[in-house]
């Protein structure tokens, strides 16, 4: 009969088998993961860019009575780039071994993320009122008038996807050890916010000067 591994190393404190001997070992691994991810993301946001930019300017058909993006964009734009400014407060507050300074900059992430989505969310409904007067007859005028939401929407759901691990590092902060993996993974959540930000602003570029 086959005996159990013996030779796994386990993380101290932890209680549990890990395949990683080290928590650097483990913030290594973690930054490739992500460093792979941006770049999938890259492509994907990039490739719906570049098809959007594509039809818009190569055709003259394109519709020139869209209506102008709704004012809670520019909100949600500033509530997106103070989430940021907080994720980097949090990985600041973490080198100087305040964890007081941890919980108040996530809090502020937090609810700086609430306040993005639900901006997006009233302009959806902005741009659905102001849209219907437009007579969708041509493929431009529906990429047109669907294009906003497509780059919204798809920009919303990479935020709610980065609500779990700004969810695992509050719970962190708050009720367990931290721990050197748990400040690797602080600075890639982080990293994934600041990435977030370029997105959108390209995305909202490209929104003024398509729509």
């Amino acid at each position: 009969m086959e005996q159990p591994r013996t030779d796994i190393p386990v993380q101290a404190g932890e209680g549990a088998r890990c395949v990683y001997e080290h928590d650097e070992d483990r913030v290594k691994a973690g930054s490739i993961g992500l460093v792979l991810l941006l770049m999938a993301l890259g492509m994907l946001f990039g490739g719906l860019v570049l098809v959007v930019l594509a039809v818009r300017i190569g055709d003259d058909a394109w519709p020139k009575d869209l209506p102008h993006l709704p004012w809670q964009v520019w909100v949600s734009t500033v509530a997106l780039l103070a989430t940021s400014v907080a994720f980097a407060e949090a990985v600041a507050a973490s080198r100087r071994g305040s964890d007081t300074g941890i919980r108040l900059a996530l809090a502020t992430a937090a609810v700086m993320v609430v306040v993005f989505t639900g901006m997006q969310a009233w302009a959806w409904l902005d741009w659905y009122e102001q849209t219907p007067a437009i007579e969708a007859v041509t493929q431009e005028h529906r990429i047109g008038i669907t294009g906003f939401w497509v780059f919204t929407t798809m920009h919303v759901a990479h935020v709610l996807g980065g609500l779990i691990p700004l969810g695992m590092i509050a719970w962190y902060a708050v009720f367990r050890t931290w721990t050197a993996s748990r400040q690797g993974l602080l600075r890639h959540t982080a990293v994934y916010w600041h990435f977030l930000d370029i997105v959108w602003i390209v995305l909202l570029l490209t929104m003024i000067i398509v729509l």
